[in-house]
C-alpha cells in the first residue's frame, strides 16, 4: 500500500505574526507540528513489507528540516514543495499547492493523511479543502485506524464515538497529538541523512502564478495581533465593602 502523509513545519512556541497577518517564522526555531508528527507515526505503524510512506509539505528551503525529522521516524520518501510564489498562501491556495501535488505524483495513494490542525493556524480547514479538490470522501476526528480492504476507523466527537468504512482513497485526520514527540532511532537518524528530499515548484505543479499565494488566497487579513498573557496582581487591604467594590469596578473598566 501506498501512503502519503501531509506535515508542516511550524514556528516552535507562541504564533507571533508579521504584519500582514501571515506566521512569523524569520529568526524562530522550527519544529515539525506535533499534530502532524503524530498521524505520520499512526501511519508507519500500519505498514506491512512492500508498504511505502511518502511525506510531503509546503514551506520554505527550511522545512526540509521538518522533513528529514519525519525520514528518521520512518518515512520512505519526502517532497518540498517550495517556491516564492507560495508565500502567503490561505488555507484554499495551500490545499490547491497540495491537491495539485497529489494528482501529479500520489494519484494512486491509497490513504491520504493529515493530522486535524496544525499548531500555527489551528483552522483544521486544509484536509477537508484538499478532499474537495480531489473529489475523495474525507474522515475527521480520526482515533483509530485499522488497515484492511477498505480501512476501518474509530472517529471520536467527544461523547460519541463512530466507527465506520473508510475507502482506499479517502483523505483522513487524526485528532490526537504527542507534545513530547519521538525519539527517532539511529538507523533511522543516520539513513535520513542519506535520503532525498526532492523539491518541487509551482511550475512543475502546473500551478498559475494567480492560483496561489496572496493573489490565489480569497482570505484577507485585516489585523493580526499577538495577545498578551502577563496579569496585572495588586494586593490591598480594604474593610469597606463599597471601597472595595469601587476598586474592582476601577480596575476592570481599566483592563477592557
Amino acid at each position: 500500500m501506498r501512503y502519503a502523509v501531509a506535515v508542516k513545519q511550524v514556528p516552535d512556541s507562541g504564533s507571533a505574526a508579521n504584519p500582514d497577518g501571515s506566521p512569523a517564522r524569520n529568526g524562530r526555531n522550527s519544529i515539525l507540528d506535533p499534530y502532524c508528527e503524530l498521524a505520520l507515526r499512526r501511519t508507519i505503524s500500519l505498514k506491512d513489507e512492500g508498504d511505502t510512506v511518502e511525506v510531503f509539505t509546503m514551506g520554505p528551503p527550511q522545512a526540509e528540516k521538518a522533513l528529514r525529522r519525519c525520514l528518521s521516524l520512518g518515512a520512505d520518501h519526502a517532497y518540498l514543495l517550495t517556491d516564492p510564489d507560495f508565500a502567503g498562501s490561505d488555507t484554499w491556495a495551500t490545499s490547491r499547492v497540495l491537491a495539485s501535488f497529489l494528482m501529479r505524483h500520489c494519484a494512486d495513494a491509497d490513504l491520504v493523511v493529515f493530522g486535524m490542525e496544525t499548531l500555527d493556524g489551528g483552522t483544521g480547514q486544509v484536509p477537508a479543502e484538499v478532499a474537495k479538490m480531489l473529489d475523495v470522501p474525507q474522515f475527521y476526528y480520526v482515533r483509530t485506524l485499522e488497515k484492511g480492504s477498505p480501512f476501518v476507523a474509530v472517529q471520536d466527537y467527544g461523547g460519541l464515538t463512530r466507527r465506520i468504512v473508510v475507502p482506499r482513497g479517502s483523505v483522513v485526520s487524526f485528532c490526537d497529538v504527542d507534545p513530547d514527540g519521538a525519539l527517532p532511532t539511529i538507523d533511522g537518524f543516520i539513513s535520513s541523512r542519506e535520503k532525498e528530499v526532492i523539491r518541487l515548484d509551482r511550475v512543475s505543479l502546473g500551478l498559475g502564478l494567480y492560483s496561489v499565494g496572496p493573489r490565489g488566497s480569497p482570505t484577507r487579513v485585516v489585523r493580526s495581533e499577538v495577545l498578551s498573557s502577563e496579569r496585572r496582581n495588586t494586593m490591598v487591604e480594604i474593610s469597606n465593602p463599597d471601597t472595595a467594590a469601587d476598586l474592582i469596578i476601577k480596575e476592570w473598566r481599566s483592563s477592557t
